[in-house]
C-alpha cells in the first residue's frame, strides 16, 4: 500500500511502504482543518486491511463522519463507523 502527499513546494513525498507516519499525522492534520470549517467526510472502504480500517476508523473520528466498511463474508453488508454529533 503505497502513499504520498503533496508538500508545500510542490514537491511529492511518497512511500511505497505502508502507511507513513508522516503522511498520517499529515493527513489528519488536514482532517482536523476539514472539521474546523465544517466540511464532513464519509469514507467508504472496498478493503479489509486491519491497519486502513483503523486509519479510516481515526479519520471519521477527527471529522466526526462515518466510515463504511465491508464485512465479511458479504460484502454488500457494510459496518458503519457512526461519528457524527
Amino acid at each position: 500500500m503505497a502513499s504520498a502527499l503533496t508538500r508545500p513546494d510542490g514537491r511529492i513525498y511518497r512511500n511505497a511502504f505502508g502507511l507513513d507516519p508522516f503522511i498520517v499525522s499529515e493527513t489528519f492534520a488536514e482532517v482536523a482543518a476539514c472539521r474546523k470549517a465544517g466540511i464532513l467526510i464519509n469514507t467508504f472502504m472496498l478493503a479489509r486491511d486491519y491497519a486502513l480500517v483503523s486509519f479510516v476508523s481515526q479519520v471519521a473520528a477527527i471529522c466526526q463522519g462515518r466510515a463504511y466498511v465491508p464485512t465479511r463474508p458479504a460484502p454488500a453488508r457494510q459496518r458503519v463507523s457512526d461519528h457524527m454529533a
